[in-house]
C-alpha cells in the first residue's frame, strides 16, 4: 500500500520530523501504521509486551496501572502530539503492567515498530536528539507528579490536576481558563490517589470557594487560575 497524503501531511506537521526531507517522510509513511479507536478501547493491555512507539494524533488516552492493592493508578493524560508506547525504542516485556487506554470518544493513532523507527533515528542525530528531549520532558512531568503523590494532601494533589489540565486543555480568557473536560470524577480520582468521594468533596468545596465552576459535565470554567489553591 502506498503512503497517502493525509499520512505525510501528519507526519510532515510533527515537530519532531519538521527538518525531514521529502524521501526521508515517505520512507517514515512506510513504516507508519495507523489505527482508529473509540472510547473504553484498550490500545495495549498490562500483561502485554510492547513493540511499538506511539504518537497520538488526535483525541485523548491514559496511561495506567493497577497498584498491588488493585487500585487502578493513572500515570498520564495523553493529548494530539503526545508520544508513548516503548519510549527507550527496545523491546519490552511491559514489567511495570502499565495500559493504554481511550477516555475521549475516539482516537487517531500513528505507531511505528521499534527497529525500522531506530533505523531512522540512527540516520538522522538531529531528530534522535529532538526525541531524547521529548522523552526527558515527558519523565519530567511524571516525576514531578510521583512527588505530588507522595508529598502533597489531596487538596494539593487535586488543585495541582486543574492547574495541569488547564496548563494542557484548557483556553485562556484573561484570567479564566475554560477546559473541555474528558475526565470523570473516577480519572481524577486515580490520577491524584484520592477516592472518588474525596475528589467529589475537594471539587464540591472548589466550587463553593468560587475556584471552579462546571457547566454540566463537559465543560469547566476556572475564574482565575491565579486563585485556584
Amino acid at each position: 500500500m502506498h503512503p497517502t497524503h493525509s499520512q505525510y501531511w501528519f507526519l510532515s506537521q510533527q515537530s519532531l520530523f519538521e527538518n525531514l526531507d521529502e524521501a526521508e517522510l515517505n520512507q517514515l509513511c512506510w513504516i507508519s501504521s495507523y489505527k482508529q479507536a473509540k472510547k473504553g478501547e484498550i490500545i495495549y493491555f498490562s500483561d502485554q509486551s510492547i513493540d511499538r512507539f506511539y504518537l497520538l494524533k488526535n483525541g485523548r488516552i491514559k496511561i495506567a496501572y493497577f497498584d498491588q492493592s488493585g487500585s487502578e493508578v493513572v500515570s498520564e493524560i495523553l493529548k494530539e502530539g503526545d508520544i508513548f508506547g516503548e519510549l527507550t525504542l527496545q523491546p519490552s516485556e511491559n514489567t511495570n503492567h502499565e495500559f493504554a487506554q481511550v477516555i475521549s470518544a475516539e482516537v487517531s493513532i500513528c505507531s511505528f515498530l521499534i527497529e525500522p523507527f531506530r533505523e531512522i533515528l540512527s540516520k538522522r542525530p538531529d531528530v534522535a536528539i529532538k526525541f531524547s528531549k521529548m522523552v526527558g520532558d515527558k519523565l519530567k512531568t511524571i516525576s514531578t507528579r510521583y512527588a505530588d503523590l507522595v508529598f502533597k494532601d489531596a487538596r494539593t494533589r487535586i488543585i495541582n490536576f486543574f492547574r495541569l489540565h488547564a496548563q494542557h486543555e484548557g483556553r485562556k480568557v484573561g484570567e479564566s481558563v475554560v477546559i473541555n473536560m474528558f475526565m470523570t470524577h473516577q480519572d481524577i480520582a486515580d490520577f491524584t490517589g484520592a477516592s472518588r468521594q474525596t475528589v467529589t468533596t475537594i471539587i464540591n468545596q472548589l466550587e463553593a470557594e468560587g475556584k471552579l465552576k462546571f457547566d454540566g459535565r463537559k465543560r469547566l470554567l476556572i475564574p482565575d487560575i491565579r486563585q485556584l489553591g
